[in-house]
């Protein structure tokens, strides 16, 4: 569980807190031994084709389940995504 001093520590290093909040990122080794960056509170699972990350969230008082699915071998960046994303509303 993390303190007040440790939140104003990366606070200040960061210039991050609130929504996106990064004092709880882990390495976390997932079935095969692949070190993938995660939070206390989350379960890693892989198969040959994907890596599953589920993780229970409270959002103002309520649960929030999320899952998040991602594939072994990626076909393109994070980056890449948002730019085709953000070209095709360009063109509408």
């Amino acid at each position: 569980m993390r303190n007040d001093k440790e939140v104003a520590r990366h606070y200040l290093d960061t210039k991050i807190l609130g929504a996106y909040e990064t004092t709880e990122v882990i390495w976390q080794s997932d079935s095969v031994g692949n070190l993938k960056r995660t939070f206390a509170d989350s379960f890693v699972y892989s198969d040959d084709t994907r890596h599953i990350i589920e993780r229970d969230m409270d959002v103002d008082g309520k649960r929030i389940v999320v899952h998040s699915v991602f594939p072994v071998t990626a076909t393109s960046t994070p980056t890449k995504k948002m730019l085709t994303i953000i070209g095709n509303d360009l063109c509408k």
